[in-house]
C-alpha cells in the first residue's frame, strides 16, 4: 500500500514539476506516464503483430507507436531520477514497465525492418495498399519473440542495451 502511495506521489511530483512543458514533451497532452498507461500501449502495439501487412496499415497505428516511443523515454527519465532519489524499487518498476514497452516497440520496429516497409515519418510507414514481406517475417520472428524477452529480463539489461539486444536476438539471416 505504502509502495503504491509512494509511487502515485512520485508521479504527481513528476507532474507538478513538467506542467508547463507536459503538452510539449508527451504526445496529445496525456500527461506524465504511468506503469499502466505502459502496460496497455505495449499491449496494443503487441496487437499490431497481428497486422500481416496484406491490408492497409491500422488507423492507429502512427499515433499508438509515436505515443510509446514518448512514453518510453519519460519512463526511462523518471527511472534515472527515481535511482537519484534513492528509490531503487520504484525504478525497478518502472523499468520492468518500460523495458516491456520498449520490447513491443522493438519488435515492430523490427518486423518492418526486416520487412523493408519503407517509411516517411519514423513510425509512420508509406501508405500503401498491402505489406506481403510483411506476413513472411511475422511467421520467421514471432516465435522468437518470447525467447528474446526472456533473455533481456535475464541479462538485466534495460532501455539503450536491450533494444540493441533485442535487435540482434530478432535479427533474421539473410540468404
Amino acid at each position: 500500500m505504502f509502495y503504491r502511495l509512494l509511487l502515485m506521489a512520485c508521479l504527481a511530483l513528476e507532474a507538478a514539476a513538467t506542467t508547463s512543458a507536459a503538452a510539449q514533451t508527451y504526445p496529445e497532452g496525456l500527461g506524465p506516464p504511468s506503469v499502466g498507461r505502459a502496460a496497455a500501449l505495449a499491449a496494443h502495439i503487441r496487437a499490431f503483430h497481428r497486422w500481416t501487412g496484406l491490408t492497409p496499415l491500422p488507423a492507429d497505428y502512427c499515433v499508438t507507436m509515436r505515443e510509446g516511443e514518448a512514453v518510453q523515454k519519460a519512463l526511462a527519465k523518471l527511472a534515472g531520477r527515481a535511482i537519484l532519489y534513492r528509490q531503487p524499487g520504484l525504478a525497478l518498476e518502472l523499468q520492468r514497465a518500460g523495458d516491456a514497452l520498449s520490447d513491443a516497440l522493438d519488435e515492430e520496429e523490427f518486423i518492418n525492418q526486416q520487412a523493408e516497409i519503407p517509411f516517411v515519418d519514423f513510425p509512420c510507414p508509406v501508405p500503401a495498399p498491402a505489406y506481403p514481406a510483411r506476413a513472411v517475417v511475422l511467421r520467421l520472428v514471432e516465435p522468437r519473440m518470447p525467447f528474446c524477452r526472456m533473455q533481456g529480463n535475464a541479462l538485466r539489461i534495460s532501455f539503450e542495451a536491450r533494444r540493441a539486444m533485442m535487435q540482434q536476438c530478432l535479427r533474421l539471416p539473410r540468404s
